[in-house]
């Protein structure tokens, strides 16, 4: 046999292997676990790592991944890879717009005052008045971004006689885990960034806060299923949101030791924020669980705003479900 056609046939068979592999544990990860979860890096998640109580409480075994990104995480579930995910809400414009006939809102994680400019905390900066012309930096693409297009867009300049333009600042493209090294050595005036990047910075008393945007936009982080798995489960998706409500009311009412709780889970992680930036996170943000359209309306107003500015070809339609909330309420009242 020719050499070529050997190696091509080694090749397929490995190819074949691995796919096979990894098909055999998938199956028996699902076989293990009653729900797969897709976090991100959001303050509550590490709270749920810190503090698998939550789960245990309802006799829940869960598989709980990070993803870096709401683009990958949104992925994960299309795919089937998870079961359930949470997304900002332009993740979940972009979710309902991919399986539209699919996707289905459960329940919200946070809201409110998710995106923060900060500036030094020696600079004498107090608005984005003081800051027109200045170098400045968020992550392009971002919901940051977003929330800042938005300000602009309906906020009047008395210095320019106008409403706010993108163009009337010098625009850096940052990461966001090097904001805060970019604001101290000056190269920047300012940064804006979801948490708890802001609270970092803060707590390491390099930055302060310029502005907070919840007045501007809810932005809220919803939690996302399909219909599929949603209604063959109510089990649990009910028993998986009644632990999401022992966490909200955990941080409500005790936002210190939630702080701790978490800066612990992320230190084994290898992620570095003080238990001090959690709690100013904790105690920022609105992590209700609980939704009704007022919220559902923020995300078509996001929807609406990005397809005015052409980042979005549809509005989608938002298909959400309450029902499993209110059942996750009368087995916590059981419990």
């Amino acid at each position: 046999m020719d050499t070529k056609i050997k190696i091509s046939i080694v090749v397929v068979l490995i190819a074949v292997i691995s796919i096979a592999s990894w098909q055999i544990a998938l199956y028996l990860n699902r076989e293990t676990v009653d729900l797969r979860y897709g976090g991100q890096y959001y303050p509550g998640e590490f709270l749920l790592l810190g503090k698998p109580d939550f789960w245990t409480k309802y006799n829940l075994t869960i598989e709980h991944i990070l993803f870096s990104s709401g683009a990958e995480n949104n992925e994960a579930l299309i795919s089937g890879k998870i079961d359930v995910n949470c997304g900002a809400d332009s993740k979940t414009i972009a979710l309902f717009n991919a399986i539209p006939n699919d996707a289905l809102i459960i329940g919200t994680l946070q809201r409110g005052n998710r995106y923060a400019t900060v500036v030094r905390n020696d600079s004498n900066y107090n608005s984005w008045e003081d800051l027109i012309g200045k170098t400045v930096a968020t992550r392009f693409g971002t919901g940051a971004e977003g929330v800042l297009r938005r300000f602009f867009n309906q906020t009047y300049s008395e210095k320019l006689g106008r409403n706010y333009r993108w163009e009337d600042f010098n625009w850096v493209n940052v990461k966001v885990e090097d904001m805060i090294a970019q604001l101290q050595s000056g190269n920047i005036e300012a940064f804006t960034a979801w948490e708890p990047t802001p609270a970092i910075a803060e707590a390491q008393g390099i930055g302060r806060i310029l502005r907070t945007y919840g007045d501007v936009a809810l932005v809220p982080v919803s939690i996302h299923t399909t219909k599929k798995f949603a209604y063959e489960h109510r089990d649990l998706i009910v028993r998986f949101l009644a632990a999401q409500l022992d966490k909200a009311e955990m941080i409500k009412n005790n936002p210190s030791e939630c702080a701790q709780i978490a800066a612990n889970a992320a230190a084994q992680m290898g992620i570095e924020v003080s238990a001090e930036a959690f709690e100013k996170v904790f105690q920022r943000i609105n992590f209700t669980i609980e939704f009704d359209y007022s919220i559902i309306q923020s995300i078509y107003d996001t929807a609406e705003f990005l397809h005015e500015q052409g980042k979005i070809d549809k509005i989608p339609t938002l298909v959400y479900d309450t029902s499993f909330l209110e059942d996750a309420k009368q087995l916590r009242n059981q419990t």
